[in-house]
């Protein structure tokens, strides 16, 4: 059982809150095991909805969150602006198999930090979770 911490816990001990939305099982597992192994010492949550990523901002407040363009329900151009009204202080990393420049500035307009190809998640998105945390 994962045990959640509060704003005091997460200066006391520097563990940071990563939130991955994605909608596709396989991929979210992946990156939950994937991201967990690079960043052993922080809290890692997932959602597959854009209404589940909301809701659990407001339960976690996550310090970074990668979230899926695509999502059933609110997608995520409109979750990550829900986000970043409540909490404009966390991150979001927008990751999607569509790298058009539409959705690049969508996704700026709303308060995104960054904006990553599912084709170069591999090689960018340690480094810009890192930037990010820092």
């Amino acid at each position: 059982m994962e045990v959640l911490m509060t704003a005091t816990d997460h200066k006391k001990t520097g563990r940071s809150k990563i939130l991955i939305v994605e909608d596709h099982e396989g991929i979210r597992s992946s990156l939950r095991q994937w991201l967990s192994t690079v960043f052993q010492d922080h809290v890692i949550r997932d959602a597959s909805t854009g209404e589940d990523a909301v809701d659990l901002c407001k339960e976690i407040k996550p310090d970074v969150v990668v979230m899926d363009i695509k999502l059933p329900g609110i997608n995520g151009i409109l979750a990550t602006k829900q986000i970043k009204k409540m909490f404009p202080d966390t991150k979001v990393i927008m990751l999607t198999v569509y790298d058009i420049p539409a959705f690049q500035s969508e996704a700026a307009a709303v308060g995104a930090s960054a904006f990553i190809s599912k084709n170069n998640m591999y090689k960018e998105l340690v480094p810009t979770i890192q930037r990010l945390i820092a």
